[in-house]
């Protein structure tokens, strides 16, 4: 059949191995998850083992990754104070003919503004450049890498680049100041080399799109509001866009088109979560949305729906279930097609269920194998899924880990039994005004737009809303009882 085969498949997911028993060569399964060009996840099979991103990175680290990315920066990251004396004294001396005294002030002063408690202070939007990610401890000659951190930050900031791949807007100076450009003119230099290994990323349409408007909004703010919320921005999309991404892999979303986000119902972080919550019944826990139920089948929803692209010969671009089951109902299932589907299905089951059977560390007895029989495009699918969910190793549920350590730094709380989506006072203030813009909204066409990010929120949130932007002069009322409120944030 043109265009659909187990071709790819085989290719990707089996390998021919030499028996460690036998000595004689078999098939083996390669446990894959996203072979494709366009990559699902910023995660591993793995997360505990170096793919970690969490709180102790901070959030310039990776802004600053997705900066030099974005800008192909030549500038090096600079890790300590003393990485720039010996430049900085040469380049002050030679481009500027700066007497020896002077250089010295110079560097006290540059000390004083760039580092504050060690850690790299960012005054100017170019300075994003010399951010190191958290990865490489240099001031501590004791530990050099921390392990942890090691691919988990340069997949977040991949993220963040495939999330910006429309992003028609530069970065271009802005308010820059002398000193700024001095530093900049200095600390310039080829040594840099960007990732020639960065991966790329599936995103859903309407985030991108959503992400390209409001770049440009930020861009278009003065530098210092741009240098203070970059980094909190694309964070804050990273989240958004994984969380819309795994809703809609999740199956009680298939019948949805994938054209605007699936709401999702917030709290603020300074109320606290009861059982009758919006936040706790149609939140992150709902069984539409981000349940554990879904969370612990996450690694074989993934790995289910590459097989299914790697079987589309003509698609470089990564399709959801929904897209694939639309091309299913364009395409004849006629006995070809079956024979094709059930052999990709067998073939996995059988060599899925040896290389569990082979792991000292799988429960035993391992699940049954099932009698394949296809009859539609829609059987296979849920039959592939059904087996992936089937003999998902033990281990893999731990995938989640690496998406709760990243919402959880600033949009996710464990509230008692409840697992809330919550936002802090700065994400709050920061999304208003973004989400604003620089509108004099009232309240119910700020909440219709928030609606547009996928973010709902409860009557009681309203007015804890309410209640904190009166408390920051922030809410204009035009009536006694409150009925018209009006909204606008300057930065």
């Amino acid at each position: 059949m043109i265009g659909f085969s187990d071709t790819n498949f085989r290719k990707e997911y089996i390998k021919p191995t030499k028996d460690k028993t036998t000595g004689l060569m078999k098939d083996k399964l390669q446990d894959n998850f996203q072979t494709g060009k366009q990559k699902l996840l910023p995660f591993t099979l793995n997360p505990v083992s170096g793919s970690v991103y969490d709180g102790t990175c901070g959030l310039n680290g990776v802004a600053g990754e997705f900066y030099r990315i974005k800008t192909e920066s030549s500038v090096e990251p600079i890790y300590t104070p003393q990485d720039t004396e010996e430049t900085l004294r040469k380049e002050l001396k030679n481009k500027f003919k700066m007497p020896d005294d002077d250089i010295e002030r110079f560097i006290k002063v540059f000390n004083d503004v760039m580092f504050e408690n060690g850690t790299l202070n960012v005054i100017d939007l170019s300075f994003f450049s010399f951010v190191p990610m958290k990865y490489f401890d240099k001031a501590n000659e004791k530990v050099k890498k921390v392990n942890k951190y090691k691919s988990g930050q340069p997949k977040i900031a991949d993220y963040y680049t495939s999330i910006a791949e429309n992003m028609d807007v530069k970065f271009e100076k802005k308010d820059r100041d002398l000193f700024c450009e001095v530093v900049n003119e200095c600390l310039q230099k080829d040594s840099f080399g960007s990732r020639i290994d960065r991966d790329q990323y599936f995103v859903l349409p309407f985030v991108k799109k959503q992400f390209a408007e409001d770049i440009k909004w930020l861009l278009g703010q003065n530098n210092n509001v741009i240098v203070k919320y970059l980094p909190l921005m694309l964070y804050f999309y990273a989240s958004y866009s994984l969380m819309q991404t795994l809703m809609f892999m999740n199956k009680a979303n298939w019948q949805f088109k994938i054209d605007k986000p699936r709401p999702v119902s917030y709290m603020l972080s300074s109320e606290r979560a009861s059982e009758g919550q919006a936040a706790v019944k149609k939140g992150w826990s709902a069984h539409d949305h981000l349940p554990e139920t879904f969370l612990n089948k996450m690694s074989a929803y993934a790995q289910a729906l590459d097989i299914l692209n790697s079987m589309f010969e003509d698609e470089d671009q990564l399709m959801t279930f929904q897209e694939i089951l639309e091309r299913f109902r364009d395409m004849d299932f006629d006995d070809e097609a079956k024979a094709t589907c059930e052999s990709v299905l067998n073939t996995y089951q059988d060599l899925k269920y040896g290389l569990l059977d082979d792991r000292d560390t799988e429960p035993h007895p391992i699940a049954e194998k099932k009698t394949i029989d296809v009859n539609s495009y829609e059987d296979f699918v849920n039959l592939l899924l059904d087996r992936c969910i089937t003999y998902q190793s033990k281990d893999y549920p731990r995938m989640k880990v690496a998406l709760y350590s990243l919402v959880n730094i600033k949009l996710f709380e464990k509230r008692r039994d409840y697992s809330v989506l919550v936002l802090d006072e700065e994400m709050l203030l920061f999304l208003v005004a973004m989400i604003a813009k620089d509108d004099r909204l009232r309240m119910d066409d700020l909440y219709k737009r928030f609606r547009e990010y996928g973010i709902e929120f409860s009557f009681q949130t309203k007015n804890a809303i309410s209640e904190y932007l009166l408390k920051l002069n922030l809410l204009e009322r035009k009536s006694d009882s409150g009925e018209a409120q009006y909204v606008r944030i300057i930065l």
